[in-house]
């Protein structure tokens, strides 16, 4: 069983409770075990680039470092002219770093495994033009990103691509010009195709090639059952760990069962 081949519900189930308890929870280890547990998982997925590991930790050590700045009760660590750095500040904002980050990472990692095809099987007879309204939006989110890595290297080959801060600004604001008109004509297109195919006409019906098997069943059990144990206060650290790790172990054991089919091979 694999998070990404698996019936959409309980992956579903598994990070809207992994999102839910991390924005939440005030305890600073099970914090950075999502954040640890979140990052990791995105990486079965998604490939890790240098510059967002980059800006995550610049804004992570911006919040950090900006929450004294507002908050001063606390015991004060040392001080820079009228300045007092607490030691409750700095950990409230870790703590606030922490949890943003995370909830950033699973979110990242529900946009990939719940795509529109999922999104419409769970909810599509519940409320099908809400449900097709949010697909659709899933679905702009990463072709907004292809189309405007595409403007900016057009950018580059036909040699208008301005160096400099300013230059970059300037080249961000005709990318969203590009990107804007491109939204407004594929909007209208999507509204003809959908009008020519009789959107709207009838109801709705959809075809859901996802079936619900034991492993499923089984990993929503797991999910459900941690999840009861991690809101307790026994065992919160342990808990929380085979919670939200819960992704990785089942990525690792598809990793090794596929290794030692191929070495049957």
């Amino acid at each position: 069983m694999s998070l990404k081949r698996s019936h959409p519900l309980p992956v579903f189930v598994y990070l809207a409770l992994s999102i839910i308890y991390t924005m939440f929870t005030k305890e600073r280890a099970v914090l950075a075990i999502s954040l640890g547990a979140g990052f990791i998982t995105q990486a079965f997925f998604v490939r890790i680039r240098i510059k967002p590991l980059l800006w995550n930790l610049s804004f992570f050590l911006l919040i950090v470092l900006f929450n004294p700045l507002f908050n001063q009760n606390g015991t004060p660590l040392f001080q820079i002219g009228t300045l007092k750095i607490t030691e409750e500040a700095l950990l409230a904002g870790l703590d606030i770093a922490l949890m943003v980050l995370a909830v950033v990472h699973w979110f990242n990692i529900f946009n990939v495994l719940l795509g529109a095809d999922k999104v419409i099987q769970l909810f599509g007879k519940v409320s099908p033009n809400s449900v097709l309204l949010v697909s659709m939006g899933l679905k702009y989110v990463p072709e907004f990103a292809r189309r405007s890595e595409r403007i900016g290297q057009a950018q580059k080959a036909l040699g208008i691509y301005e160096e400099g801060f300013f230059g970059r600004i300037r080249n961000r604001i005709k990318t969203f010009v590009a990107l804007l008109s491109w939204s407004l004509e594929n909007a209208v297109d999507t509204a003809l195709a959908m009008k020519a195919r009789g959107f709207g006409s009838r109801k709705r019906t959809s075809y859901g090639p996802y079936r619900v098997r034991k492993s499923d069943i089984l990993f929503l059990a797991l999910v459900s059952g941690s999840f009861l144990f991690l809101i307790s206060p026994h065992l919160k650290i342990l808990c929380a760990s085979l919670f939200f790790c819960g992704g990785i172990i089942l990525e690792i054991k598809e990793a090794v069962k596929w290794r030692c089919l191929l070495s049957k091979i």
